[in-house]
């Protein structure tokens, strides 16, 4: 019925379409197969790239946990621990420091007649403070020039934004010229830092090298290891005997400086008296020489006058011999002259005047 409906030009030019058809679904497959094998391609390539993304998520969910949760007994490769030990760690560490105030600026420092340092120190927090807390002093620390600890101090006043803190003991003349000099912030702890196993531990290899070249028997203050003979520093106990060594160094030491004076004013005295020594001797040789020529003087006058004395006895003799002899005489003469006048008044006596 159709032949009848659709005559033989009708069927001819239907072939005709159904080949040209054929021809467009034809390439039309080519297309879609080469769609469909870059669509497997690109399956197959992102199917890999899932496989490694999940082998490398997996390995980075497991450095998590392991960041999480790594100890001391179980640390990472790099002998690290997670973040709950760290945390553990962290309040076990600010559980045994106290309260810390930092960023305190040093405004005004003095030694009183008694011996005590006061210090003027402002600090945000000063309604913290009470009366006759102690208190621990370091310089904050900086890369270039690391603090020093200043000493051992206790709270004296408190006002606002300012604390007056006063040593606990006399501060000798190194540790008061650090409290002076020191221009750092400082940093106030409420109970002195403490030893810790741990505090040797992610050094550097410097300052692992710096380690390594100590004597054997002090590699062993710088170890991490809690197994080692290492044992943990009481730092307050370390700082108070310091302090009480360093005391006792400085009287010692102003001691020797007071010999050392006395000892220098008595050798200074002792110059001077030999020098005076010195003058008087010198003064003392001119009298000796002096007095010596006197006495040469004085013992060849005496000569002198010992020669002249011997004249003189000489003379004397000769002339008390002399006067004897002039005695004689005149004794003899006064003799005569009495016996005559004698024989002249006896014969005055018998014949009377005329008698002579």
């Amino acid at each position: 019925m159709l032949d009848t409906l659709f005559g033989p030009e009708y069927h001819l030019g239907m072939s005709i379409w159904n080949k040209i058809l054929l021809g467009l679904i034809l390439i039309a497959s080519l297309g879609f197969f080469h769609a469909a094998a870059r669509t497997v391609k690109t399956y197959q390539y992102w199917a890999n790239k899932a496989n490694d993304f999940e082998g490398i998520l997996k390995k980075r969910n497991a450095e998590i946990v392991a960041l999480r949760t790594a100890d001391h007994q179980h640390p990472l490769e790099d002998k690290t621990i997670g973040i709950q030990q760290l945390r553990i760690d962290l309040g076990r560490v600010l559980a045994n420091r106290g309260r810390i105030w930092t960023k305190c600026e040093k405004q005004k420092a003095a030694t009183v007649p008694s011996g005590i340092m006061e210090v003027k120190v402002s600090a945000e927090e000063s309604a913290a403070f009470t009366d006759k807390m102690l208190l621990y002093v370091f310089e904050e620390r900086e890369d270039q020039s690391p603090g020093k600890y200043l000493g051992e101090f206790h709270v004296k006043a408190v006002s606002d934004k300012q604390v007056v803190l006063a040593s606990t003991t006399q501060m000798v003349s190194s540790l008061s010229k650090h409290v002076t000099e020191s221009k750092s912030p400082w940093v106030l702890y409420e109970m002195m830092p403490t030893d810790e196993y741990e505090a040797f531990m992610n050094l550097s290899e410097d300052q692992k090298n710096w380690f390594a070249n100590l004597p054997e028997d002090q590699k062993k203050w710088a170890s991490d290891d809690k197994k080692s003979e290492r044992p943990l520093r009481d730092y307050l106990e370390i700082f108070r005997i310091c302090e009480m060594h360093r005391t006792l160094f400085a009287d010692r030491w102003e001691s020797a400086r007071r010999d050392l004076s006395y000892l220098e004013a008595a050798s200074l005295e002792a110059q001077n008296l030999e020098a005076l020594a010195e003058k008087e001797k010198t003064q003392v040789t001119k009298e000796l020489q002096r007095a010596n020529a006197e006495l040469t003087a004085v013992a060849n006058l005496f000569a002198n006058r010992k020669s002249m004395l011997a004249v003189y006895q000489t003379s004397v003799q000769e002339a008390i011999a002399n006067n004897l002899k002039y005695a004689q005489e005149i004794a003899k003469l006064q003799k005569d002259a009495a016996d005559k006048i004698d024989s002249r008044m006896r014969s005055m006596a018998q014949f009377g005047p005329r008698a002579n």
